[in-house]
């Protein structure tokens, strides 16, 4: 008697970040670059789950849409408050990266995106109201075990909050006290030992790269603004932790300008403005580059595991996409080097 098919494990990653940092809208343009970048591999890329019908409708549609809002961003008046992006996920949500082999569907590799409302990491609700501590802290523990259960976590971070009046706005906006913690409790409590890969992707940042100098300007506002968080890392306890820095310029043709402070009632509200170019073209850049090095590192460090069962020919073909990962020009590995290569 003939035995059934393994049931295809998910290679898991989680998205981080608070609301309006650009979680959603970095994992729209992830897929926009990745289509793109397999076309003439031997690979074929889908928006679903293959065991799970109606999955490939629920991802194409709502990445679909929200490319769309994206778009239409590139195509408004040159000049514009920027109040929080898409509207991203209203409630937990999990979003499938299904890649097989083109010719012959006999090897696939399966990514599974969870993501979440940006809210969940400080405790608010859909309307940005504070909720109950008890409702807070099941948020935060929910975040925790995503991170845990997951081999990737996505770390979105706003360029010009980091960057912009010496990272005034930084810790507000990036919530990096909170992420911090996170991150901590989550490979603290996490006792498989596997390897596990963060990836710390400035959105947002055409305005800099597009200036002489801009990737190192990113570079040194990062390291200085999560210098704690880096320092954590590099400690014994998580030396199964690999950690890299991938800029990514999410719309391509839309730029930071500066930063409008209101004063009202004793309180200062920062409005980013940003600008148009003269280009109408959503032309994301680098946003590929964190599937890189997702594929990398699943390939180095989980090759002989469920997911990973893969035939010789589609190993090759993840390999070459793979190797297109940067590692200078703002791009670099940060540490656990040997986790993926």
């Amino acid at each position: 008697m003939q035995s059934s098919p393994k049931k295809l494990e998910p290679f898991k990653i989680a998205m981080l970040g608070p609301s309006g940092v650009g979680k959603t809208s970095l994992l729209t343009v992830m897929w926009r670059q990745m289509k793109a970048g397999v076309v003439a591999r031997e690979l074929r890329l889908e928006a679903l789950d293959p065991e799970k019908p109606g999955s490939d409708y629920e991802t194409s549609s709502f990445l679909d849409n929200c490319e769309s809002e994206l778009a239409q961003v590139v195509k408004r008046s040159n000049t514009w408050i920027a109040k929080g992006g898409l509207q991203g996920t209203s409630e937990a949500q999990k979003f499938y990266f299904y890649f097989s082999n083109r010719q012959k569907n006999l090897s696939s590799l399966l990514l599974e995106f969870q993501d979440y409302p940006g809210g969940w990491i400080i405790g608010e609700d859909k309307q940005n109201h504070e909720l109950p501590i008890h409702e807070k802290e099941k948020m935060i523990t929910r975040v925790i075990d995503y991170i845990k259960n997951s081999h990737v976590t996505i770390l979105a971070i706003d360029t010009p909050a980091l960057i912009e009046k010496k990272g005034k706005y930084h810790v507000q906006i990036n919530k990096t006290e909170i992420i911090k913690e996170i991150l901590q409790k989550a490979y603290l409590e996490d006792l498989s030992e596997q390897p596990k890969l963060l990836i710390f992707v400035p959105v947002k940042c055409e305005h800099y790269i597009k200036k002489t100098q801009g990737f190192s300007q990113i570079e040194q506002s990062f390291c200085v603004q999560y210098k704690e968080l880096l320092n954590i890392l590099k400690t014994p306890d998580f030396s199964n932790v690999a950690a890299v820095l991938a800029p990514v310029q999410t719309l391509g043709n839309v730029l930071f300008s500066y930063i409008n402070e209101i004063e009202e009632d004793a309180k200062v509200t920062p409005n980013f403005i940003y600008e148009k170019t003269n280009q109408f073209e959503l032309i994301p850049v680098d946003a590929e580059q964190p599937l890189r090095y997702i594929l990398q590192f699943a390939l180095k460090s989980y090759i002989n595991e469920d997911f990973l069962a893969v035939g010789e020919n589609f190993k090759i073909a993840l390999n070459q996409f793979a190797a297109g990962c940067k590692k200078d020009g703002g791009f670099v590995i940060l540490q656990g080097e040997h986790l993926l290569s």
